[in-house]
């Protein structure tokens, strides 16, 4: 079982950079300076499929319509290097993905990551506030921002890492709805190195559009709780165990 986890994780690299290959010429246009970036997005799907064929995971993305009219957080556990593309697939509206900066090293994934993304240092105080204002200036220009919440992927024996409040909070001052989503079966087909990895289908659903509640005495954390419990309760109920960082009940 480690070795095909070994051979996956190398598989993925080399897919991922030979998907962007084939696809070069639309993702350099779509994201260049200026750019639409729907189209991007629409090309980024594109990308997806293939990249995750390839890996031997078969998407089947809920369908959702969201009932807001304008921007919106899109927040989902974060589980494997699958989650973004298959992020891409079951979003219900093009979303401007926050990640990690170390994305922008990886070799062609990264200069698309830093046309089209926020990248945020981790590891700099500074780092965090300037991506957190990034994102809520794409909010105020009328774009959806995607954010997992848990900052990171967690380990294989955690069900959902404490959230951190970012997302929340720009949901909150911009007055606009979290659309939570739950990813399932990723962490099982493509975990951490040395962690069972395989091949089969991937479902997303998405749980609902959540509003912060403004009599309460934090708003922020009241919204980020409830959408924690909302969704470990749901990967719970979908077969997915481990760890937890909030009481369900």
């Amino acid at each position: 079982m480690k070795a095909f986890s070994y051979i996956h994780h190398i598989w993925y690299y080399l897919v991922a950079f030979a998907t962007i290959v084939v696809l070069l010429p639309a993702l350099l246009w779509t994201a260049r300076p200026g750019g639409n970036y729907n189209h991007f997005f629409k090309a980024a799907k594109v990308w997806s499929w293939m990249y995750l064929i390839l890996m031997g995971v078969w998407p089947r993305p809920g369908k959702y319509q969201i009932k807001h009219q304008g921007p919106v957080v899109l927040s989902a556990n974060h589980s494997s290097d699958l989650d973004i593309p298959m992020t891409f697939l079951a979003s219900p509206t093009p979303v401007i993905f926050m990640g990690k900066a170390e994305l922008l090293k990886l070799p062609l994934f990264g200069y698309f990551f830093k046309q089209t993304s926020i990248a945020v240092d981790r590891s700099s105080f500074s780092g965090r506030k300037q991506a957190m204002r990034d994102a809520d200036q794409k909010i105020k220009e009328g774009y959806s921002v995607c954010i997992y919440p848990e900052g990171g992927i967690p380990p294989q024996d955690q069900l959902l890492r404490g959230f951190k409040a970012g997302a929340f909070k720009l949901a909150v001052e911009n007055n606009v709805p979290v659309v939570l989503m739950s990813i399932y079966q990723n962490k099982f087909r493509l975990g951490d190195w040395g962690q069972p990895s395989s091949i089969g289908p991937v479902d997303t659903k998405v749980l609902g559009e959540f509003w912060a509640d403004e009599k309460a005495e934090n708003p922020i954390e009241e919204l980020s709780d409830r959408c924690y419990v909302t969704l470990a309760t749901d990967l719970k109920n979908h077969g997915h165990t481990g760890k937890l960082a909030l009481p369900l009940s």
